[in-house]
């Protein structure tokens, strides 16, 4: 099944409510985002549609929508970009389940050891 990125957030709350999970801590690392599903509007026209979706998709679930740095969850953070990038929904419900690069960062997070990501910018590396 292949899903646009912004829809396949929606796409997970409905799988919520629709097999009885409606008690449900919904983190974001955008802070611009919880306040737009707070105050239930945004004026952003290109996130309109996808936030009154995501309201409409939150009305019968008890909800508490809360920030959470990126860096805090990594697996989280992780397992939204790889959805991302292959545009597809995937549900692990079990650690077997998970990738395996998920596997070694989810270890990490269970015992509280941080994750460094590195990431190199090929325009500061000089080549004389």
């Amino acid at each position: 099944m292949k899903i646009h990125h912004n829809e396949y957030k929606i796409y997970i709350l409905k799988w919520c409510s629709e097999n009885g999970y409606t008690k449900i801590q919904l983190e974001l690392d955008s802070l611009i985002s919880i306040n737009m599903l707070k105050n239930k509007d945004t004026t952003n026209l290109k996130l309109k549609p996808t936030i009154l979706s995501s309201i409409q998709a939150l009305t019968d679930m008890n909800v508490k929508i809360s920030h959470c740095y990126r860096e805090a969850n990594v697996v989280a953070d992780f397992l939204a970009e790889l959805a991302s990038s292959r545009g597809n929904i995937a549900f692990y419900f079990s650690y077997q389940q998970l990738p395996r690069e998920v596997m070694r960062i989810y270890q990490l997070d269970r015992c509280q050891l941080p994750s460094i990501r590195r990431r190199y910018d090929n325009s500061n590396f000089f080549v004389s």
